[in-house]
């Protein structure tokens, strides 16, 4: 980029800056003052219409609390549990009064006016409506409880009435078993008749009994009038029985006696449970009024609240049309503005300028970090242009470079150099990940005799067909194949035990041997055949890499001292 360039550049963007800055100015001072007029505005609007809204939803809130109170009551099982429920009830109608008349001293709409007259009436006299629930509940609530105290003498009764009836069965037993011992023929009789009139009474009154508890679980007066008669036709039965005894029936009529205190009378047990029932659905039925009293308030505050938000709306339409040019200005004032921005730093500076640079800084450092595979950069820029072809001839030559110094010129695979490097990266990998590292180290059997039969060019080509058979036993990247020297190839395996190298050492064995490469000189088939040997680094012992390949070359000359066309292991962990 040339100085003129750079200079109109600067003009540009310190032209642009100003313009920029007095849009600001200008729209900053126009916003300050319409912002007063408006703030003047909303703060009028505030002080009446959220104080409505405000109170309107928490007159909904209390009559959401005045449903579930009203449903509480039914289910009130002590006098403690009552009272607080009415004394909650009284001060949640208190607040939907208070919140009402706050409301109708806010509102001026004749309509909602009326509305919310109508309203406080409705809540005046459910409130006046207290007293009256107070005395129903309380009456339930006694009647309730002394048919309660009923059922439970009735319980203890029940048992005792089976012990001593059960009780009296047994005598009569023993005592027919002394006149059957005694061949009294009379007495027998008489007995039996006896035994048989009081398993009648004690299976009528255990019946009774049973009626008789069903009472505390009846919800009906209908099912409990049906009991009454029921148990008023047991006791009658009872009664019937008594006379026959021929023993004392003194034990008997107590029994009846004690049963017809709490079935006759005024304060019986059905009596209790009938006056029960009756203050409860009557009071269960006044809780419902209030109940529907407390959703026909919900509902009507609700309607209140759209009406507010309705007036709202309308407040807000005419803060729109005064702040309609205000608006305006600083709709056009943000277009100019992201327009410069834009105009100025994304087409003069990154697009043209920053970022072809830092694309370029980024290709430079890739390739010399030996990332050659790097895309360049495209620009319109003719000088980073001219960078972009400089940095793509010098990215050429360090590709070229970088082969000649990986790459064994006649094999094609990695040479001793390559190999070097990358056995003592892989073994600090290794190490610090805490795992093996293995080394297959292998050359071809008698390949000076194959020279001298075969000439160089073949033994060359040989090679060649070595390592691409090599080269397709390997299937994962990180395994590296390299010449070490000579007809001497390493194969290097990251990650693998000593038992996966030696398996892909006899892979590579019998690869060779299948490609039938002929060597009369070779005592193995006649053909090329090759000796490994295999290494393996283990967590547990030093980094040596000289060490490790001293083993594998160790493990390769047993492989020859053995006969050749084999593979041995060296462990030495």
């Amino acid at each position: 980029m040339n100085p003129k360039r750079l200079t109109s550049l600067k003009h540009k963007i310190t032209l642009a800056f100003y313009i920029i800055l007095g849009m600001a100015l200008l729209n900053g001072v126009i916003a300050i003052l319409l912002s007063q007029e408006l703030r003047t505005e909303i703060e009028q609007l505030v002080s009446t219409e959220v104080v409505k809204v405000t109170t309107a939803l928490q007159l909904a809130k209390n009559s959401e609390r005045l449903q579930i109170i009203t449903t509480e009551l039914n289910h009130y099982d002590t006098e403690e549990q009552r009272q607080s429920l009415l004394k909650e009830l009284t001060i949640q109608w208190e607040h939907l009064l208070k919140d009402t008349k706050v409301l109708y001293t806010l509102e001026t709409t004749p309509n909602m006016h009326q509305a919310l007259n109508s309203t406080i009436d409705t809540q005046l006299y459910f409130q006046q409506q207290l007293p009256l629930l107070d005395k129903l509940t309380d009456s339930a609530l006694q009647a309730k409880i002394q048919a309660q105290n009923i059922q439970t003498n009735l319980t203890g009764m029940s048992s005792a009435f089976s012990d001593e009836m059960q009780m009296l069965l047994d005598q009569t037993h023993k005592r027919y078993s002394l006149l059957f011992a005694q061949k009294n023929l009379n007495g027998i009789t008489e007995n039996l008749s006896e035994h048989q009139t009081l398993s009648e009474y004690l299976h009528l009154g255990e019946h009774l009994f049973v009626l008789l508890d069903e009472v505390k679980n009846t919800s009906s007066i209908v099912a409990l009038n049906r009991l009454q008669r029921e148990a008023m036709r047991l006791l009658i039965q009872m009664e019937d029985v008594v006379p026959t005894m021929r023993s004392n029936n003194t034990i008997y009529l107590n029994w009846l006696s004690q049963i017809k205190q709490n079935m006759v009378g005024n304060d019986n047990l059905f009596e209790l449970s009938r006056n029960a029932l009756k203050s409860t659905q009557i009071a269960n039925a006044h809780f419902s009024y209030q109940a529907n009293a407390a959703r026909e308030i919900a509902q009507f505050t609700q309607e209140l609240v759209n009406h507010v938000e309705e007036e709202i709306q309308l407040a807000g339409s005419n803060l729109k049309s005064d702040s309609t040019s205000f608006v305006i200005l600083i709709f056009c004032g943000g277009i100019l503005y992201c327009f410069f921005i834009w105009l100025t730093s994304w087409h003069f500076i990154a697009k043209g300028i920053i970022k072809p640079v830092i694309a370029t800084r980024d290709a430079m450092n890739a390739i010399a970090n030996e990332k050659l595979d790097t895309q360049m950069p495209i620009t319109d820029n003719l000088e980073l242009q001219q960078m972009v072809s400089s940095l793509e001839t010098l990215k050429t030559y360090a590709a070229q470079v970088k082969a000649m110094a990986e790459t064994d010129g006649l094999t094609g695979c990695y040479n001793r150099r390559y190999l070097d490097t990358q056995i003592q990266k892989e073994l600090s990998y290794a190490n610090d990940h805490n795992m093996p590292l293995s080394l297959v180290m292998f050359d071809l059997d008698n390949f000076k005799q194959f020279n001298d039969q075969y000439g160089h060019v073949v033994g060359d080509q040989c090679l060649r067909q070595i390592v691409n058979a090599a080269k397709s036993i390997l299937q994962r990247p990180t395994d590296i194949l390299a010449r070490y020297g000579g007809e001497e190839f390493m194969l290097l395996l990251p990650s693998s035990h000593l038992e996966d190298a030696y398996k892909i050492a006899e892979r590579l064995r019998k690869t060779i041997i299948d490609l039938r490469i002929p060597h009369q000189n070779s005592a193995h088939f006649g053909i090329v055949t090759i000796s490994l040997g295999v290494a393996c680094w283990q967590p547990s012992q030093a980094l040596d890499v000289n060490k490790l390949i001293s083993l594998a070359d160790e493990a390769l000359y047993s492989a020859k001292q053995a006969g050749r066309n084999r593979t041995e292991v060296l462990d030495k962990a």
